[in-house]
């Protein structure tokens, strides 16, 4: 019988108060105790039952120094002895497909127990934190197989994943049948392991060629399914189109289920093979009619919808989708539980992982739901804990995790209730340590702010429509849309989530970068949809990773802008958002460039680092006093609404916003192009000449091109503007060149 979630949550809340930092634990160096608990065996998939009702466990450092029944384990002189009579000893869990984007995630998979992860990086994922502290365990996956390569490009694919760290290679969709066998050797020639996600090659293929797991029960089904649809579906895996080659498959599946024959002989083939599944069901819990608000959770109070992809919505606990895409996800789910129920009883080997934090799953939390829907397909829940625990020993390889042995690292949780009779009794943590340390559980429980520069969330990108052609692909006049990938973003910036875009290229990076400020205050002259796809992802196509700040305050992004205050650090903190996606930005290589007041914005953030190669400028304001004498409504509007402490302090801060005023503040080693129109009435092309004056005047390097008639936006110039704009990104920012002496010199 399940444990009541009013007792769930009342002890998790009480037992987490208890257990805070050093209460109880030994001094640095001092060895720890776990005594007369009752060790639960999770070897064998679970199928052992070696239990020892009263264990001794001795931790020395980060790792278990001998686990044991008591009086067969010799206690270290002057150690601290933890009474655990009536309580449960298991490994901490492991989480085998998840992301940890930042402190706040880390702290959630342990509040729940888990205290490793196969991290996964991803568009919809976001980068892997790997600072946080403390923080499970993470084990790196790389991925090899995405887009359709040559042997020799795949085996180079596996060898850079070795080489970037990873310790699990993600063979994909277009590895065919033919180069699997050599990729699975070269993966583990080099002391990795494998998990397919495939569609090329049939998965019975694959297990027999090697590969150790296989994740998403709606992927390695696949096999089930006719040739077409799964041509179908590699020709376009992530579709949402209920109507495409994925979402007919899918709700083929209802169908396959009920052909129990065929189901059985395919779970068989899988047994046989020695493969395990990594189903995550958890991906479809809230498509289940049976799941709760996983907002209600206790642990969910240091999580932030805005930091998972489609969450729940809090009030109501389920997705906001509209109801054909509700029903088709709810077969969906029900097929693939009603299929594994029938893998399952032909034995074959399971590993839990969550998936999260896409589809609304959500860090630690979705784990637990992942146990429960593995028992649900017939898993008893020793069974399910070894998923979560020893399996990915046998499986993966990873011999320092997953048991409670000498040796192991010393990640246990202490239980008060029994998960042999029932999963739910994992929540149930009365201590926990990670690699030896106890773990501080009612510090876990507090919202931590994420660390600047830190990117929260990277989500999909719509284009507009009359930019695309019926198949969805760019019409020839905005072809360059084709050649690259758009996210919108949500980021960290002094202690706020600010929006923003980032927009790479389809090509293999890293690529060099490009910072873009946009002009404008507040939403007026925010980038739009438009703008992101006829801008600056023209850009992008040049070859550079862009990324652009809407500025705090704007497009759902917390606080408030002051128009070259504070949120200057916004765009300096998307310099370490790029140094996180190392795959796409090179951040020894970044350029920058404003428009309008974008342009006083660049001048800012060079008034404040060296690392930019290369900036252009476009209708830059470089005066603000000029600005209000011209156009008196950008005080009245603007600057005393947004400055802090205006008018009281009008003059400091207009100078503060006048680079025209102090050019030798300006770092001298990034080269400036400056282009405005001679016809320009937003922001008058003085400011720009000027500012150009006082460059040349304290020797720093600096291409002024006024526009003839040109107006703000050099709309009558615009492709002549955009070449200047890539011939200088590419002289200093691409190619890194130098400029030309400053002293005179020639004939």
């Amino acid at each position: 019988m399940s444990l009541p979630n009013r007792f769930l949550v009342r002890m998790i809340i009480i037992q987490g108060l208890l257990v805070i930092f050093g209460a109880g634990a030994a001094a640095a160096g001092t060895p720890i105790v776990l005594q007369h608990g009752t060790l639960i065996d999770v070897t064998d998939f679970g199928n052992a039952a070696a239990d020892i009702p009263d264990a001794t466990i001795v931790i020395d450092g980060e790792t278990i120094r001998a686990a044991g029944p008591d009086g067969t384990v010799a206690i270290p002189d002057g150690a601290e002895i933890i009474d655990c009579t009536g309580r449960f000893l298991v490994p901490g869990l492991i989480d085998g497909f998840a992301a940890l984007n930042h402190q706040g995630q880390a702290d959630a998979y342990l509040a729940c127990g888990v205290t490793s992860i196969l991290g996964v990086e991803s568009t919809r994922r976001g980068p892997l934190a790997l600072d946080c502290d403390p923080s499970p365990h993470i084990f790196r996956l790389g991925e090899a197989g995405y887009e359709a390569a040559p042997l020799d490009d795949l085996l180079r694919q596996v060898e850079r994943a070795h080489d970037e760290g990873a310790d699990v290679v993600l063979l994909m969709y277009r590895i065919t049948p033919e180069q699997m066998g050599a990729v699975v050797d070269r993966v583990h020639e080099l002391g990795m392991a494998s998990i397919g996600e495939l569609a090329a090659t049939p998965y019975a293929t694959a297990a027999q060629l090697g590969v150790d797991a296989f994740v998403h029960a709606s992927r390695y089904n696949l096999d089930l399914a006719t040739d077409d649809l799964r041509r179908g579906v590699l020709a376009e895996p992530f579709s949402d189109d209920l109507g495409s080659a994925k979402w007919r498959y899918y709700k083929m599946l209802s169908e396959y289920a009920r052909d129990t024959a065929h189901v059985a002989e395919y779970g068989r083939t899988l047994a046989s093979a020695g493969v395990a599944l990594l189903p995550t069901f958890s991906l479809g819990y809230l498509d289940r009619p049976d799941h709760a608000n996983p907002w209600d959770d206790p642990v969910a109070v240091i999580l932030d919808p805005r930091d998972i992809n489609r969450p729940a919505d809090p009030a109501t606990g389920n997705h906001t989708i509209d109801p054909q895409h509700a029903r088709a996800y709810r077969d969906l789910i029900a097929a693939e539980m009603a299929i594994d129920r029938s893998h399952a009883a032909a034995g074959v080997r399971y590993m839990a992982g969550s998936g999260s934090d896409v589809w609304g799953t959500m860090p630690g939390i979705s784990l637990h739901h992942e146990l429960a829907a593995l028992v649900g397909i017939g898993l008893t829940p020793r069974q399910a804990l070894a998923a979560a625990t020893w399996n990915f020993s046998a499986v993966l390889g990873w011999d320092d995790a997953g048991l409670i042995a000498a040796g192991r690292r010393a990640d246990i949780l202490v239980l008060g209730s029994d998960p042999r009779g029932d999963v739910a009794a994992l929540r149930d943590i009365r201590r926990e340590y990670l690699a030896g340390r106890p773990v501080a559980m009612d510090g876990l429980l507090q919202p931590v702010a994420p660390r600047d520069g830190r990117l929260l969330a990277r989500d999909d990108f719509t284009i507009p429509a009359d930019l695309l052609d019926a198949d969805g692909h760019a019409l020839p006049a905005y072809a360059w849309l084709d050649s690259v990938t758009i996210n919108h973003i949500t980021y960290a910036s002094d202690g706020l989530r600010v929006s923003g875009h980032l927009i790479t290229p389809r090509a293999t990076g890293p690529h060099p970068c490009v910072i873009y400020n946009r002009g404008g205050n507040r939403d007026f002259g925010a980038n739009s949809p438009r703008r992101v796809a006829l801008r600056l992802a023209r850009f992008a196509s040049w070859g550079y990773t862009v990324i652009a700040t809407q500025y705090r305050g704007v497009d759902g992004g917390e606080g408030v802008e002051e128009f070259g205050g504070s949120e200057i650090d916004d765009v300096l903190n998307l310099i370490p958002v790029l140094a996180s996606l190392p795959a796409v930005a090179d951040t020894s290589r970044m350029g920058m460039v404003g428009f309008s007041r974008g342009g006083m914005t660049t001048y800012l953030a060079l008034s404040r680092t060296c690392r930019i190669k290369g900036a252009a400028v476009v209708g830059g304001v470089s005066d603000a006093f000029a600005t209000i004498s011209a156009r008196p409504d950008m005080e009245t509007y603007v600057y005393a609404e947004l400055l802090p402490g205006y008018p009281a302090h009008k003059e400091a801060a207009l100078k503060a916003r006048s680079p025209v005023q102090w050019p030798e503040r300006l770092c001298p080693t990034t080269p400036l192009l400056l282009l405005h129109g001679a016809s320009d009435w937003r922001v008058g092309v003085d400011q720009s000449i000027r500012m150009a004056e006082g460059l040349l005047r304290v020797k720093h390097p600096v291409r002024l091109v006024v526009f003839e008639g040109a107006d703000h936006g050099l709309t009558e110039f615009r492709i002549e503007a955009y070449g200047m704009i890539r011939s200088w990104l590419d002289r200093y920012v691409r190619d890194g060149k130098q400029w030309p002496s400053l002293e005179p010199h020639g004939d």
